[in-house]
């Protein structure tokens, strides 16, 4: 017999309006400042990215109410605009955090939107905060409800679920309630998705699909305050079309029927990322590093690297990358940059330059890169999230290592230093020290800012 639901939508939206600082048990309050520190950390790297000059130039032709800091600059614009740029600074660099249960990518939008509106408004931390917190966990739940099928079909997640977290997020700082958040996900669903295909694989318009995921969450909530409802067939028409194998009971899944949430999103698999990679490399590169450090082995040497892994990470197999955004999301390449430099700090972006992907030895060494897929590793994600790397040399000696990155704490469990040194790595450079430990000190304690645009004026870097 069939199961049926009724429209989960309300019951979510209960959910999201009913979220305030004084409610979020303390490691969930953790957790969200701890996305915002990272997020605005990969936000300032991309302050010179590639497509971060071509849409400052398009939002700075617009014009438009100043509203919101467009960054680095300081120039005013309108709260969207100012998404719909830090985002696309965001999304390209493949640095912010990703959600495994869902495949989705909520911090690079979510946190993006949250900043605007809330300077727009002068809102205080206290307010963004359960804001952020409500995006996240409607945001990976739609993508868990129809993990893993979807992203198999070829979506392009951050096209199809981005615009959902930005848009309950901002509905949530609007002040909408119960019902005034269910019309905004009813409204940005029938706006999605805004992406048909993997567009990792095309040309650099990856970057604009998470500005434009941004932005339509926030017309989504701005026109849900001004009543405009969208669809309520989530689980007999939405999923579906989505993918034909969907589980709609995971969008409340962990929320009780009052709306209260008894297990949250936040807390069950967030993944900070160290490379600047596409998030499924993380294992075998972990596992390359510990191999080349633990057994001192040369580039020269090396006659084969066996990649044994699951099917989502064998996807990314291009071995010659012809631009920056594609060898973010090639395995061979990332595998060759650190078997030949034995230096992490390439893969936060030196690597992807265009000197880069001429380099005669990093092809080469792309070239004897093997891929195979494992089934059992398969089954078993993203509970555990697995892969083997063996590395052949000249002389016969194989050496081979097993590693589960769920397994490794920093990247779903991470502390506060943990998240301090990689925003202190890569943001420090463009910002100058002041202004990092600024930006630091101010997340930190967040929840008792009266008015963001303090750190705003922070995100600047030092002249």
């Amino acid at each position: 017999m069939e199961t049926k639901f009724t429209d989960p939508l309300p019951l979510l939206g209960r959910a999201a309006a009913s979220l305030r600082l004084d409610n979020l048990p303390p490691e969930v309050l953790q957790r969200a400042r701890q996305r915002v520190l990272d997020t605005v950390g990969c936000l300032v790297a991309g302050y010179h990215a590639e497509m971060s000059e071509p849409i400052r130039s398009y939002v700075l032709a617009q014009g438009g109410k100043p509203e919101a800091t467009l960054l680095p600059g300081g120039q005013k614009t309108t709260a969207g605009l100012a998404g719909l740029a830090h985002a696309t600074y965001i999304y390209g660099l493949e640095l912010a955090d990703a959600a495994p249960r869902g495949t989705v990518h909520p911090g690079c939008e979510i946190i993006s939107i949250a900043l605007a509106v809330a300077e727009r408004d002068k809102l205080s931390g206290a307010a963004l905060l359960p804001a952020v917190v409500a995006g996240y966990e409607a945001e990976i739940r739609f993508g868990r409800a129809v993990h893993p099928h979807a992203f198999y079909k070829g979506w392009s997640t951050i096209g199809l679920f981005g615009a959902i977290g930005p848009a309950v997020t901002a509905a949530h700082l609007l002040k909408l309630d119960a019902q005034g958040i269910t019309r905004a996900l009813g409204t940005v669903l029938s706006l999605l998705p805004a992406a048909t295909g993997r567009v990792s694989q095309g040309g650099n318009v990856k970057w604009l699909v998470g500005g434009h995921a941004c932005a339509t969450g926030l017309l989504a909530a701005e026109m849900a305050a001004r009543g405009t409802k969208g669809t309520a067939e989530t689980v007999g028409i939405w999923l579906p079309v989505i993918s034909e194998q969907n589980h709609p009971e995971r969008l409340v899944e962990g929320i009780a029927a009052d709306g209260q949430f008894t297990q949250w999103e936040l807390l069950s698999g967030v993944l900070t990322k160290y490379y600047a990679t596409v998030g499924p490399i993380a294992a075998p590169l972990d596992a390359t590093f510990s191999l080349i450090n633990e057994h001192n082995i040369r580039s020269e040497d090396i006659v084969e690297i066996h990649a044994d892994c699951t099917r989502r990470t064998a996807i990314f197999n291009k071995s010659h990358p012809a631009s920056d955004h594609t060898a973010r999301g090639s395995l061979p390449f990332c595998i060759a940059v650190a078997v030949c430099t034995r230096d992490p700090a390439q893969l936060l972006g030196p690597a992807y330059r265009p000197e880069g992907l001429r380099n005669v030895e990093w092809l080469a060494m792309a070239d004897r890169v093997r891929i195979t897929t494992n089934e059992d590793y398969e089954r078993q994600y993203p509970a555990r999230s697995l892969c083997r790397v063996t590395i052949h040399l000249k002389d016969g000696v194989s050496h081979s290592l097993e590693v589960d990155r769920t397994a490794i704490a920093r990247y779903l469990n991470p502390t506060d230093a943990d998240i301090e040194n990689k925003f202190r790595l890569i943001a420090t450079p463009v910002l100058g020290q002041a202004q990092a430990d600024a930006v630091v000190r101010l997340v930190s304690r967040l929840e008792t800012l009266s008015d963001i645009g303090e750190l705003m004026q922070a995100l600047r870097p030092s002249k």
